[in-house]
């Protein structure tokens, strides 16, 4: 799938071409730990099950939970598997290898490039948050605009990958709100009962 996003690769040169210029002692140390926050997406995740512990942003957890379910079905098992487009460490092109070098700042992952999955991960979460606070999903946002800095920064990501990642998110977080919104009323006894049973064992058995 290379010709693909062949039109894409001037600019994604250019784009770390600049990085390259940025890159120093102190802001790479920063860039590695953000970007292992988001590994497999488990600091949003971490944030989704926090969420389902207070029963007020209970519905909130929910569909933080099941916009990066959906994230993680689409992107690692569709998108980035149907498109197959290399790490720009692994792209081929001759020209590309010519004035292309890897920083080797982190290990290589070895899944597809396209889209993002650690910056979806965070718009995902971002989105789901702003439809119920502003400010909280501002500030997610912000941090998933660093997340998808700190990929194409280390260079394990182009930067197109990193805005179609960021647009992806905000889809998969639309689809999960708009199926929360529908079908929690529905499941809420249930979700209410298992939580119960795990947050308060000793309130579920005097119940029962």
């Amino acid at each position: 799938m290379q010709p693909l996003f062949d039109p894409l690769l001037s600019f994604d040169l250019s784009v770390f071409s600049w990085i390259q210029s940025i890159q120093n002692g102190i802001l790479t140390p920063v860039m590695i730990v953000v970007s292992l926050l988001g590994t497999k997406g488990a600091i949003f995740f971490l944030l989704g099950f926090v969420l389902l512990i207070p029963r007020k942003t209970r519905k909130l957890g929910v569909a933080v939970l099941g916009a990066l379910a959906i994230m993680t079905v689409c992107n690692s098992v569709i998108v980035k598997e149907l498109l197959a487009r290399p790490r720009p460490f692994d792209l081929t092109y001759d020209w590309w290898q010519a004035v292309y070098r890897y920083p080797d700042f982190v290990s290589r992952p070895d899944s597809w490039s396209f889209p993002s999955g650690h910056t979806a991960a965070a718009f995902a979460a971002a989105t789901v948050v702003f439809c119920q606070s502003r400010k909280g999903g501002l500030l997610l946002g912000l941090f998933g605009c660093l997340m998808g800095f700190s990929r194409v920064y280390l260079e394990v990501h182009y930067c197109t990958d990193v805005l179609f990642g960021a647009l992806f998110g905000v889809i998969y977080a639309l689809i999960a709100v708009l199926i929360v919104n529908r079908l929690y009323p529905v499941v809420y006894p249930v979700i209410e009962e298992k939580l119960q049973a795990v947050f308060h064992p000793e309130k579920a058995e005097a119940d029962t």
